[in-house]
């Protein structure tokens, strides 16, 4: 029964989401390497050896995973998503989301986080974003494909 939460509006939450979530990876990372010449952010990524950027990019993940799903499924949404007014829920009754729709929104850009192979994780997430994008702005139910995939709509409930 809400209205649909225009896109324009879920693109600035999931700008500032992504912004902070920046922020706090950033600092993780600080204190994972320390700023010590040994593996610092002098030319970052050059003395730090792979398996430690990988490790700090499933870091990232498990911060996204809690930022997103987590906070989705106990609160209906991301801290933006919330504080621009809006929430996710359930497709088919406009209830509350469960783990399983919380963590299937969450994993269809996320999960390509994970693939070892950066050029190849980065091309697939930008085409699930770039699809996504025409689909919030075309699709009836203004629908992102981790939203189809989940069976989720993000709406405006009244205040």
């Amino acid at each position: 029964g809400a209205p649909l939460a225009p896109p324009p509006l879920r693109i600035v939450a999931r700008f500032l989401d992504t912004v902070i979530l920046g922020v706090i990876n950033f600092l993780v990372a600080l204190m994972v390497l320390g700023t010590d010449d040994s593996a610092g952010f002098n030319g970052f990524g050059g003395d730090a050896g792979f398996w430690t950027l990988y490790a700090l990019s499933l870091i990232g993940v498990a911060i996204a995973f809690v930022w997103d799903a987590t906070l989705t499924r106990l609160y209906g949404g991301t801290p933006m998503k919330l504080a621009l007014g809006m929430c996710v829920v359930r497709a088919d009754n406009g209830g509350q989301v469960e783990w399983r729709h919380a963590i299937t929104r969450w994993a269809i850009p996320g999960a390509f986080s994970v693939i070892p192979l950066p050029f190849l994780s980065g091309l697939l997430g930008l085409v699930v974003v770039v699809v996504s994008l025409v689909y919030i702005f075309t699709k009836p139910l203004r629908q992102a494909v981790w939203d189809q995939v989940a069976k989720t709509l993000v709406v405006r409930p009244a205040r």
